[in-house]
């Protein structure tokens, strides 16, 4: 029988995953809404996340991320071993491909930036460690989807189009990308997530043949021909196994 789970502690998150760089605060109303509880109820979790110091109150009625998920944001960029196992590996990469790399981890929200390596020219382009990526739009996103079990892809997409994120053309169109991702090995993203910014992906498994990462390359759409997305598919293949034998078991 699975151990039970805290409703209280899922709720909490999901408050926290409301939080973006283009929502930096939010109210009761907004959680209330958005999580669909009693404005009471949003209130109460807003305050008691306060009182931990997850959450600040800005302004009246108003809430920002606090001092204690900062302080767990740096302990855990410093000390993840997977981003401190990666990093090496795509800054080589980077400095090969002449184009920024990055490692995602799959999450309730999409896809999570561990680590990055900026490509070594005069204008690149740049993701911070923790950006997330959705799922339908980047190339680590559709490379998760083409790999996670049938009923949860499933339950992900039918999700997006429920919040109009995805049109059923669209979802059409992905399942393809999906599909093309399964039989190469990689996926690409060319402009969708990212207007002008191309990307290919490519998974990193560990000894069970679970997904664990996935890496990409990324950098101006318009270098992005397929000849150079097979070199940089070829190349992240490699790195990947490189990861791969050496993520701990």
């Amino acid at each position: 029988m699975a151990t039970p789970l805290n409703g209280s502690l899922i709720k909490a998150f999901e408050i926290l995953d409301l939080f973006s760089e283009q929502k930096p605060q939010v109210s009761a109303a907004d959680v209330a809404l958005a999580l669909e509880m009693s404005p009471s109820s949003a209130h109460r979790f807003l305050v008691t996340l306060e009182e931990v110091g997850a959450l600040v109150q800005v302004r009246r009625g108003a809430y920002s991320l606090g001092h204690h998920i900062e302080k767990l944001g740096r302990i855990a960029e410093r000390t993840n071993p997977l981003a401190t196992l990666v990093q090496p590996v795509i800054a080589q990469i980077s400095s090969r491909l002449n184009e920024s790399v990055m490692a995602g981890q799959l999450t309730r929200e999409g896809v999570v930036c561990l680590a990055t390596a900026i490509a070594p020219r005069p204008i690149s382009v740049n993701i911070q460690v923790g950006r997330m990526l959705e799922l339908h739009v980047s190339a680590q996103g559709k490379l998760w989807l083409a790999h996670i079990d049938p009923e949860e892809r499933s339950t992900r997409i039918t999700d997006l189009i429920h919040t109009g994120k995805l049109t059923q053309a669209e979802a059409h169109r992905l399942h393809h990308e999906i599909d093309r991702a399964q039989q190469d090995g990689f996926a690409c993203n060319r402009g969708e997530s990212e207007p002008d910014i191309g990307a290919v992906a490519v998974p990193v498994f560990d000894e069970t043949g679970a997904l664990r990462l996935t890496l990409s390359a990324f950098g101006m759409a318009s270098r992005f021909s397929a000849q150079h997305e097979a070199r940089i598919a070829a190349s992240l293949t490699q790195a990947a196994q490189e990861v791969s034998n050496a993520i701990p078991q």
